[in-house]
């Protein structure tokens, strides 16, 4: 195992933390896990996405959808 791939897996676990949190706090909270996804890039970010779509509900998933295609028209 390489210290990448360590580092990896560190970043990935500090990431779930965070998303955990920003979801405990509804809609900002939300607006907080999708700032911390498009700080992401490739397989992190990937990665950071399914970690946010398991953790959501029916309406969160909607939401977070909604809230994607605005961001994505401005």
């Amino acid at each position: 195992m390489g210290l990448t791939s360590q580092s990896q897996r560190i970043r990935m676990a500090a990431l779930g933390d965070a998303l955990n949190s920003a979801l405990s706090y509804g809609e900002e909270g939300l607006k907080l896990a999708v700032e911390i996804l498009t700080n992401e890039t490739g397989q992190m970010r990937l990665a950071a996405y399914d970690l946010l779509w398991e953790k959501l509900d029916e309406t969160g998933k909607h939401q977070l959808l909604k809230y994607l295609s605005r961001s994505e028209s401005l």
